[in-house]
């Protein structure tokens, strides 16, 4: 008698994964994540370069805001500590030391002295990467602060109080500054009837430029300038 036969279903081995297949799968996770990687890198690097330019215009806006303040207050310019070239329009001309003015004191009763300072090394621009600092102390307080990073160099210029007018259609450069010349103040300025006398002094204009973006190393690669005249109300009271 012969035995039944039974059919046994049939069960197939699982696929495996080829190593083709797995090569192709890691380049695709690799392509994914270095996009990815990419993408953050650019994220974070526009966001750092963010901060340093939203930190640029805070320290601007605020030293501005200060020495504005003071200097419309000035009832008299006491010491201008500048750097003074030959040419008034010299690229290293006014960079900044500092500065002592009187203001009247802020109870009401006389005057006090404010000191504008500068601590850094002596050409501003010739070290793009030391740390600069802007002090602001008034007489008998605190030596504090104002600007302490990204400063890529200060320039003050004394000068008599002109409003200067803008440079006319067709005017040579030369002859805008020969214009200019008498009005700012220089120890030995060349110009007839140049401004000499500091006690003469009767307005400030500030030039303030600071770094905004610096590359992959740590170096510079933008700036930003703020330039402003400023007149004071008690030295300037016609202006008002």
């Amino acid at each position: 008698m012969t035995a039944p036969f039974h059919l046994t279903p049939f069960r197939g081995r699982r696929a495996a994964a080829t190593l083709v297949e797995v090569l192709i799968a890691l380049l695709i996770f690799g392509t994914v994540m270095g996009i990815g990687y990419a993408l953050l890198s650019r994220t974070f690097v526009s966001m750092e370069r963010q901060r340093t330019s939203l930190d640029t215009l805070h320290e601007a806006r605020n030293f501005l805001m200060l020495i504005e303040r003071d200097l419309r207050e000035m009832t008299r310019l006491i010491s201008l500590d500048t750097l003074f070239r030959d040419n008034l329009f010299d690229d290293e001309n006014a960079l900044f030391y500092s500065m002592e003015i009187e203001v009247p004191a802020r109870s009401g009763d006389g005057y006090t002295t404010v000191t504008w300072s500068y601590e850094g090394p002596a050409g501003h621009k010739d070290s793009p990467t030391r740390e600069k600092i802007i002090y602001r102390q008034e007489k008998g307080g605190l030596k504090r602060p104002v600007i302490t990073k990204q400063m890529n160099y200060l320039k003050i210029w004394g000068t008599d109080g002109t409003i200067f007018r803008n440079r006319g259609v067709g005017e040579s450069m030369a002859d805008y500054r020969a214009y200019l010349a008498p009005h700012y103040y220089h120890p030995s300025n060349p110009a007839p009837n140049g401004l000499r006398d500091l006690a003469k002094v009767r307005g400030v204009e500030v030039q303030l430029s600071m770094h905004e973006m610096y590359d992959s190393s740590g170096r510079p690669i933008k700036d930003r300038v703020f330039v402003t005249r400023i007149y004071s109300r008690v030295l300037n009271s016609k202006y008002e």
